[in-house]
């Protein structure tokens, strides 16, 4: 699978201070997007740009009597720099602008997003409604028109940033002391590539397995959303029986009566999503497996051939997108005769074995199952802490908990 390098400036504050008075700047909030598409900027009035993400700087004069720019302002300088890192056009750490204040007077608080990002950036205000005044260039620099015009080309080709790494920086100091920065780093997959692993395969493939639990498994860029900016967003998955003898194609099966979810609500059901590690939360990315579980779905039986499918929502600058994998069949042999040569009833008794491969590592019961209890047939008989006798409803509802973390087992014995 191709892993996708994302690198975060996460919400913080940094603060310059001195005796009397303090200087800071913080990121408001960053929404994640895979996709950048260039129609969804407006260069002309950035109002109509994507919500992306904000900063506020703020300093607070100390001889100020609390009122709105009251006090002596600060003298600060503004820097802002957007690097690229494009494979495919051969951009590696390029600089495609860079601009750097004159120092101006400042003294207030001001918001500055993505939707200020437009040819009149000159026209910037406190969030109490004051013009920041005295805003002039001291440095341009513009990536070279010959580089530009190849990256505009990929751009207006593809309708969207090409794949890469896009840094933004953001700098301010006060005149004479140590900048302030915030660093974004936005990596742009494209991500539409999605493909099935396993179980299963074409329907031709006839492909067979031999666990009703099966782990589905799949391949994908990886992708980040943030958790309120993109509810919709994740992994989903929806798995059918097909009947060939009332189904004419394996994808009138999936739309028909689902496995999972279940009960059938008509749509795929969501994958669980796990936090990106030091975001604080705020970030959420996808699992590429998913283990069948043990409850909350109908139970997949021996004997029948099933169908299912992934589809993939991320996040872009114009809302979330939806792609939807091929679909895969596979069939459950049947994997237990009737009775026993003493008579017992072996019908369904494989599940126990299945929720024994579940619980025990690979290895265990590899080697337990093929070897001391090579043949074994459960009864059926589970009983917890030396008392309880459990039913068969109990002991998955209990195996699903151990899977989740939720509960621990001290041992296992079979008699």
């Amino acid at each position: 699978m191709k892993r996708k390098i994302f690198k975060l400036g996460v919400v913080a504050t940094l603060v310059f201070s001195s005796a009397f008075a303090q200087l800071t700047l913080r990121t408001n909030y960053f929404n994640n997007v895979e996709v950048f598409y260039i129609a969804d900027f407006d260069f002309n009035n950035g109002m109509n740009n994507p919500d992306i993400f904000e900063y506020s700087l703020e300093y607070i004069a100390p001889d100020g009597d609390g009122t709105p720019g009251s006090g002596t302002p600060a003298r600060i300088v503004i820097e802002f720099e957007m690097i690229a890192n494009v494979p495919s056009l051969g951009l590696n750490n390029r600089r495609i602008i860079y601009i750097k204040t004159e120092p101006f007077d400042f003294n207030g608080t001001v918001s500055i997003s993505t939707r200020d990002l437009d040819l009149n950036m000159d026209n910037i205000y406190y969030d109490d409604g004051r013009a920041v005044t005295g805003i002039e260039k001291d440095e341009f620099e513009f990536i070279p028109d010959e580089e530009f015009a190849q990256l505009q080309t990929a751009i207006l080709s593809g309708l969207k940033l090409p794949a890469g790494d896009y840094i933004f920086d953001f700098k301010v100091s006060e005149v004479g002391g140590q900048p302030l920065s915030e660093r974004e780093v936005i990596s742009v997959g494209n991500p539409t590539d999605l493909e099935l692993v396993a179980p299963g395969g074409q329907l031709d493939d006839e492909i067979e397995i031999y666990s009703l639990y099966p782990l589905f498994q799949w391949e994908s860029t990886d992708f980040m959303w943030t958790r309120l900016h993109c509810t919709e967003c994740g992994y989903f998955i929806r798995v059918a029986e097909y009947d060939p003898s009332i189904h004419s194609s394996i994808d009138e099966a999936l739309s028909d009566r689902a496995n999972l979810p279940y009960p059938d609500n008509g749509v795929f059901f969501e994958v669980p999503s796990v936090e990106v590690p030091g975001s604080g939360g705020k970030l959420l990315s996808g699992q590429t497996t998913f283990q069948y579980p043990f409850t909350g779905a109908k139970p997949l039986e021996e004997g029948q051939t099933y169908v299912w499918q992934i589809q993939k929502v991320y996040p872009t600058t114009s809302g979330s997108e939806m792609i939807e994998s091929d679909i895969f069949v596979f069939t459950l042999p049947e994997m237990s005769g009737s009775t026993t040569a003493g008579g017992t009833s072996t019908s369904g008794t494989n599940i126990y074995l299945q929720i024994l491969e579940q619980l025990l590592d690979a290895d265990t019961y590899n080697v337990l199952f093929s070897g001391e209890l090579n043949g074994f047939l459960p009864t059926g008989v589970v009983t917890l802490n030396d008392t309880q006798q459990l039913t068969q409803d109990q002991l998955t509802a209990l195996a699903g908990q151990v899977l989740a973390g939720q509960i621990t087992i001290k041992s296992i014995s079979v008699e």
